[in-house]
């Protein structure tokens, strides 16, 4: 079993074929972006986490992921994901998705 800090990659959650979607497109990788905290209280399946704070340093690290993934990012109510996609987009990432506050993401997500 995971501890909840464990990073997961996407591709491996359940079933290593099932690939998660939003709002019907296909999805790379789900980063939650609020903290360790609050991803351990609660957090979509799919998602890894990558607090705001230090996803421009981490996610470029991750094995995998490149500037071409499509990345769906989430936090609490909207304002981090917002931000943490801006800031992705400011260094090179093409295909982010701002999936909103969690609850926005959970019901977009498939």
């Amino acid at each position: 079993m995971r501890s909840a800090r464990q990073p997961v990659n996407v591709k491996s959650v359940t079933n290593p074929h099932h690939m998660p979607t939003f709002r019907n497109a296909p999805v790379d990788l789900v980063v939650d972006v609020r903290s360790h905290l609050e991803y351990w209280l609660g957090h979509l399946p799919e998602a890894v986490c990558i607090p705001v704070n230090s996803i421009v340093e981490d996610l470029p690290k991750r094995p995998g992921v490149t500037t071409d993934s499509r990345i769906l990012v989430y936090c609490g109510s909207g304002a981090r994901s917002a931000n943490a996609a801006e800031m992705l987009k400011s260094i090179g990432f093409k295909r982010v998705v701002d999936g909103g506050g969690i609850e926005q993401a959970r019901h977009g997500l498939a």
